[in-house]
């Protein structure tokens, strides 16, 4: 059975020193997108050493669609499920952000099958299927906490092309 998918229509943003629930089309729509990717904030550094292609990776399957635009932004606290409950949604800062357009949706890719070639328009944290082990089970682990790290990586992942905009 196929893991939940984040809340696609709430997100909580960083709103000075508090936060606020928003929805996500008006916050895309306010940035110029049709959408959201959410970045940890190590990924989103990392955005600085990469060109105009990105490829990213979520784990076992994506709503990303190509064609649609979207923004891109830091998590500041990432969200959490807790057994049986609902979701916590994460926390954004939507003071800093990229913008892409999709251009090429893969659904659940073995980890091991992931193509070389597209670990080099990676982020800097994930150039091989162990790098992206790793990065799948630091960004799941808290949203699925029953599932063991190597029950992460053997769920596969979905891959999303981008093309970011210039800076």
């Amino acid at each position: 059975m196929p893991l939940p998918i984040s809340n696609s229509r709430h997100v909580a943003v960083a709103d000075g020193a508090s936060e606020r629930v928003v929805a996500i089309a008006d916050l895309a729509a306010s940035l110029g997108a049709d959408a959201l990717i959410r970045l940890h904030e190590e990924d989103f550094s990392g955005l600085a050493e990469v060109g105009r292609d990105l490829v990213h990776f979520n784990l076992e399957r994506t709503i990303n669609r190509v064609g649609l635009r979207y923004a891109l932004l830091p998590i500041r606290r990432p969200g959490r499920r807790r057994p049986g409950g609902p979701e916590e949604l994460p926390v954004l800062d939507p003071t800093r952000f990229r913008t892409g357009l999709c251009t090429e949706i893969r659904q659940g890719v073995a980890v091991a099958a992931v193509p070389p070639a597209l670990f080099a328009a990676s982020l800097p944290t994930v150039r091989d299927a162990d790098t992206l082990a790793a990065a799948l089970v630091r960004r799941y682990g808290s949203l699925f906490p029953d599932l063991a790290p190597a029950d992460i990586v053997a769920r596969g992942c979905a891959i999303t092309r981008l093309r970011l905009d210039a800076r």
